[in-house]
């Protein structure tokens, strides 16, 4: 017999609170740290509370090795150091233009001193100030799967040595802000999925958006409906399948950052925030995320703001 496929789809999709209503708390809470329906609610009464000035600064594609970017983060540090409290800062790799080999560990170590020394310029921040590292595709360490290990600690020590809440993360990167979840991702995701597609994405005519910004909604679209960050044959990415729960967007967070390498964008999937903050190194761009924004009646919406150092 033939058989014949006249469509294909994604499975039926879930918002986060439908999947937790669903499979229960306990199956959810990757962190294991909320107990109880009762201990959620009084976490969002706090986020409601405490939470509108927490902020995450995300960087993506810092090149440590271009002094012009190094010059540009400590233009940024100078703008947000009188912030109370101080915002998160996120920098996602890759931390260097080029791939490293060889000699080149000793060149990173000296490209983290000169970062260390910026932030050192800027006292509160370099004291109080947290910063999270993840890595990119091409930094130092085993590359190549997913998911992926922090940088190693011998090219970051004088960092951490000399900035008290500098945590270097895996890739990807989960935090729990009161009730809500964030990941972090740095991978190049629309080049990845676009060079292994069988059929292109259909443009939607009757939408006044950019081919670039088209492609960036199918890939995001395509690694939440299948609850996976990388759902690709593993000749394509290979994972650690001991590992792979980390990979996993079953529920879904509420707010996915991908650092890709394609221009910013920001969309608001069946409640979950999906943001990248595009590549610092080409034109200094990060994104201010505020997981607590305008608070209605109905919903406690987040804030997004693209910017630019001048």
């Amino acid at each position: 017999g033939v058989l014949y496929v006249h469509n294909l789809g994604s499975p039926i999709v879930e918002n986060r609170q439908d999947a937790i209503n669903a499979i229960g708390l306990q199956n959810t809470d990757m962190f294991n740290s909320i107990g109880s329906l009762g201990e959620l609610e009084n976490l969002r009464e706090q986020e409601i509370k405490h939470g509108q000035e927490g902020m995450f600064v995300v960087l993506s594609d810092v090149h440590l090795d271009s002094p012009a970017v190094v010059e540009k983060i400590d233009r940024m540090l100078e703008g947000y150091s009188d912030f109370s409290p101080l915002p998160i800062f996120v920098f996602m790799g890759n931390f260097t233009s080029k791939p490293l080999s060889g000699e080149g560990t000793r060149a990173m170590m000296s490209y983290f001193d000169d970062l260390t020394n910026v932030i050192c310029k800027h006292p509160d921040i370099a004291r109080d100030g947290r910063f999270v590292f993840v890595p990119g595709p091409n930094d130092a360490g085993i590359s190549g799967i997913l998911p992926r290990g922090p940088i190693p600690n011998y090219i970051t020590s004088s960092l951490r040595s000399k900035v008290r809440h500098a945590i270097f993360a895996s890739n990807p990167c989960r935090m729990r802000y009161f009730s809500k979840e964030i990941v972090f991702f740095r991978d190049d995701l629309v080049g990845k999925m676009r060079r292994h597609t069988l059929i292109e994405p259909r443009e939607d005519e009757d939408e006044m958006t950019s081919g670039h910004r088209q492609l960036s909604r199918h890939a995001i679209k395509t690694v939440l409906d299948q609850g996976h960050l990388s759902p690709l044959p593993l000749l394509a990415s290979p994972i650690y399948w001991q590992h792979d729960h980390a990979l996993r967007l079953y529920p879904f967070p509420d707010a996915l950052i991908v650092g890709d390498r394609v221009e910013q964008y920001y969309e608001n999937y069946e409640e979950c925030d999906t943001i990248n903050p595009g590549p610092f190194s080409n034109g200094f761009n990060f994104v201010a995320y505020s997981p607590i924004g305008e608070i209605s009646e109905e919903r406690i919406n987040s804030d997004v703001e693209f910017s630019q150092v001048p």
